[in-house]
């Protein structure tokens, strides 16, 4: 079969055109086996092959510089589908894709498949009605429901421009659209336009912009051939797609039927709330289980012991089965029906409950349960990662740790050791099933709620965390791919003074790199079963994450990684004498000890401190890492908590390890980092002016200069391959000390960025303002890591004044409280931001109702970043079905969000 392809592009001197793609003959993606075009009239090129009837092909167009680099053209793969006809010929007319930011929005599963998702799309069906076919196809992925594409043109095979004989294009592979018009029946050069019908009316919408569109020639010459000429997209009026959401987690949901704490079902419920206010997203926190201690430190959603599997506590276990002893499955019902009344979570409790319910329903069904053909064929498509977490959670409670380096055996993960430990007829494999059985009603439970909001045209929207438990399956299965010596945290900012370590550990990207991301595409595509929008926490791991050796503990003892850290050669050229053991060693003097240790001085200095000379001091060998010192503590303590003596010793002792100005680098002992935040040691403090200067415009290059280019080129490398892992909408945290260059690239890739009006993106200004954020972004009230607006308006009174003055203009009495009409009005200057969405913490919502708000402001929090041991328990006080029939409140958002024009279809 002949196959041309033929592309528009003006190229400059030294640039040549390429088509690569999925099958041998052209390349299998390698831009080295790629197929060279010709360019026979200028702006034009082409080239002719043949192709074996009966292959799908997928295939992009590529250009090589004079320098010999490729670059691909933005978008996702084209397709060429020759199994269901015969060709003779093929000619592909293509138009070159330029990246458009939004165009990877709109072309994600969040709104082909939920937000403007067709109901009524026939099947494909390339079987060819005439001789000689031009096919005429676009991509378009904005189109209401009641509306089709068509298109009209200058001759009567095309309409004549008549608006009642419009063509129809077919959706069948939406967002592409196509029409198959007898080629033989067309008169060449023709002229044509797109116009969005609508179906109802029976009448144009829409016509592009523009001017017409033209096919100069068909130029097929086999008797049985097919011109596919292929345009990019429509050229609508300039109007943006913009739509709301809310954010909750799911133990935070509370209905009749909750069992102590939000489940999967009632998910469904909140479906329904959202569809009944206009509310078009729902954005929830990681739903992974995250069991280590099976105790409330577990609560923490962002460290996983699987990437993959689903928390437990999140079933319903009505939806699960009935226990044959009424009187237990009564007493089970009961209890969870009474902390289901309660305010807030009780974790352990509800976990405890329902874990026994799990062995002992699983006993009851287990027979029937592990040959039943649905559960087999879960297995099957699952046991890749479905047998080693089985395994991991045996091993976990038996050996009373998820620690797997304290397990008495297994500790060092084997494949065929595991498989064998799993083994059906092994005396243990109750135990080991018992958690396929949890899983395959997890992810039923969480697949229907999922269904059910694409259904209803509401998008859900997941949370990858940036990293994993150390204590997890991946860490044990995949040691390889995690540095497991180190722990990724954050550098100081508003949230903990003394940045944040969140003690995972970082990955080796370039164990990843090597397997193609495998890793990362298993995970990506697991979670696309129940998500079509997902938000990436801290997205700037992928740029640099902030790295802290685990001997360490507080945040500020960390540095990027990747960096390029400073030779002692830079800094002395930056005119800074260095003084290696005075930089990177402790600075402990006498001044400056009473001031952190108080009454406790002179018990610190016998028992901790060495005085090597009069007023200097080194720290004793048990306690020259926060490691230790924390693990000194804890031991001592013997299951006790600390007094505020041992605090206030604890604390001061870590801040004495913190008092240097440079940290060695862990990887190449002869490069250094300047520790962030050093101007608040007095190691700093105590030198001269000059030196203090030099150090000043260091530390300025190094943290906001040195690294632009350099984290551009890391995250490109990362970002791409692990975006086209899924049609997901993907959504980066992008908080904190952000680099230039997360801009530029968030933007290029057509990921949206995070705006939170408290936390300004410009450094120059107090408050940024909704009406300042980008297009692709999602605009917010505030986070799980942040108080409410509430408890943000109460928390300082002189910051939340000068935002009463300046940013709503107000000059009459400032209130203590947020009033309701305030937090109204901060709502709405979202709703009317430019960004793509504007989601609200669903606190936010209910504080515009004096009546439904709940009375407790602090209890609402949902997290405390500086506290490291959190516990997340904050459930709403009102029920779902109630808040369902609140018709003020439902009303009143209803209004706000469509006078605003968020969520139309077109």
């Amino acid at each position: 079969m002949k196959v041309s392809f033929k592309i528009d592009y003006q190229t400059i001197w030294g640039q040549v055109l390429y088509v690569s793609g999925s099958t041998f003959e052209f390349g299998e993606w390698d831009p080295s086996r790629a197929l060279q075009m010709k360019n026979f009239v200028p702006g034009e090129w082409e080239v002719n092959c043949k192709f074996p009837s009966g292959k799908k092909l997928e295939y992009k167009y590529l250009i090589k510089d004079a320098a010999g680099n490729f670059i691909w053209e933005g978008g996702k793969n084209r397709v060429l589908e020759t199994s269901k006809v015969d060709f003779e010929e093929i000619r592909c007319r293509d138009f070159w894709r330029v990246r458009r930011e939004s165009d990877t929005a709109l072309f994600s599963s969040a709104f082909t498949k939920v937000l403007l998702r067709r109901t009524d799309s026939g099947e494909v069906n390339d079987n060819l009605h005439f001789k000689n076919t031009l096919r005429i196809q676009i991509y378009v992925p904005k189109v209401s429901p009641d509306c089709k594409i068509g298109i009209l043109g200058d001759q009567p095979a095309l309409g004549n421009w008549m608006e009642e004989y419009t063509l129809l294009m077919d959706d069948a592979r939406f967002p592409l659209w196509s029409i198959d018009i007898d080629a033989d029946k067309l008169k060449f050069p023709l002229q044509f336009k797109y116009v969005v019908y609508n179906t109802a009316k029976k009448q144009i919408f829409i016509w592009e912009q523009g001017s017409n569109r033209l096919i100069r020639d068909y130029v097929c010459k086999e008797p049985k051939s097919i011109k596919i000429h292929t345009d990019e997209s429509f050229r609508f009026p300039v109007k943006h797609w913009k739509g709301a959401g809310v954010a909750v987690p799911v133990f935070s949901l509370r209905t009749d039927k909750s069992g102590g704490i939000g489940e999967f079902p009632d998910i469904k419920k909140l479906v329904d709330w959202a569809k009944l206010t206009g509310l078009k997203l729902i954005q929830l926190l990681p739903l992974n289980e995250t069991v280590a201690t099976h105790t409330w430190i577990d609560t923490y959603p962002y460290k996983s012991i699987s990437t993959i599997a689903l928390h437990p506590v999140y079933l319903n276990i009505n939806k699960i089965g009935v226990l044959d002893d009424e009187n237990l499955m009564i007493g089970f019902a009961q209890a969870l029906a009474g902390f289901n009344a309660l305010e807030t979570v009780h974790y352990e409790d509800v976990h405890r409950i329902k874990s026994k319910f799990f062995k002992l329903i699983f006993d009851q069904q287990q027979e029937l349960f592990l040959v039943d053909p649905p559960f087999l064929k879960f297995f099957d498509e699952n046991k890749e990662w479905l047998v080693p977490y089985a395994a991991f959670c045996y091993l976990r409670d038996k050996n009373k740790t998820a620690n797997f380096r304290e397990w008495s055996e297994f500790q060092v993960y084997n494949e065929k050791e595991i498989r064998q430990l799993c083994a059906d007829n092994k005396e243990t494999y109750p135990d080991i099933a018992v958690h396929y059985f949890i899983q395959y009603h997890a992810y039923k439970q969480l697949f229907e709620a999922a269904e059910y909001a694409r259904q209803n045209g509401i998008v859900l929207k997941g949370d990858i965390p940036i990293g994993i438990s150390p204590d997890s399956v991946e860490a044990w299965t995949h040691p390889e791919l995690f540095n497991l010596d180190q722990q990724a945290g954050a550098p100081p900012d508003e949230f903990a003074d003394l940045g944040q370590n969140w003690g995972f550990p970082t990955y080796n990207w370039e164990k990843m790199v090597a397997d193609n991301f495998s890793w990362w595409n298993k995970r990506l595509k697991q979670m696309s079963l129940y998500f079509d929008a997902t938000r990436i926490d801290h997205i700037l791991g992928f740029f640099r994450i902030w790295e802290i050796p685990v001997d360490q503990v507080q945040g500020i003892m960390g540095h990027f990684r990747p960096a390029l850290p400073f030779s002692r050669d830079e800094i002395i050229d930056s005119g800074i004498i260095f003084n290696e053991e005075r930089f990177t060693k402790p600075y402990i003097r006498d001044y400056f000890l009473r001031e952190l240790f108080g009454e406790e001085t002179e018990e610190v200095k016998i028992n901790y401190l060495t005085e090597y000379e009069p007023g200097k001091y080194n720290l004793k060998p048990g306690f020259t890492t926060q490691r230790k010192v924390w693990d000194y503590f804890e031991s001592a303590k013997k299951g006790t908590e600390l007094t505020g003596k041992e605090i206030r010793i604890r604390d001061g002792l870590c801040s004495l390890i913190a008092e240097v100005i440079f940290i060695r680098d862990p990887y190449r002992s002869t490069l250094f980092h300047p520790r962030v935040a050093f101007h608040n040691t007095n190691s700093y403090l105590n030198l001269k002016a000059d030196l203090r200067y030099a150090l000043d415009e260091l530390y300025i290059e190094f943290f906001y200069h040195r690294h632009e280019d350099f984290w551009r080129e890391q995250a490109m490398r990362l970002l791409p391959t692990i975006m086209n892992a899924t049609d997901m909408l993907i959504c980066g945290e992008d908080l904190g000390m952000v680099p230039d260059c997360v801009t530029d690239v968030m933007r290029d890739l057509g990921i949206l960025s995070l705006q939170i009006q408290r936390m300004p993106k410009d450094p120059r200004v107090e408050f940024a303002h909704p009406a300042d954020a980008p297009y692709l972004s999602v605009c917010s009230t505030s986070t799980h890591d942040m108080s409410t607006l509430r408890g943000w308006w109460e928390e300082d009174r002189l910051h939340s004044e000068r935002f009463f003055r300046l940013v709503m203009g107000q000059k009459g009495e400032f209130p203590f409280f947020m009033e309701p009409w305030i937090a109204r009005d901060i709502l709405n200057m979202h709703l009317y931001s430019p960004a793509m969405w504007a989601i609200f913490p669903i606190q936010d919502l209910l504080a515009m109702d004096g009546r439904l708000r709940w009375d407790n402001t602090e209890g609402e929090r949902i997290n405390v970043p500086a506290i490291a041991q959190h516990y997340w328990r904050y459930r709403m006080h009102l029920r779902l079905e109630d808040l369902i029939n609140e018709k003020k409140l439902n009303n009143e958002l209803r209004s706000m969000i469509s006078a605003s024009s968020r969520g139309s279809d077109s």
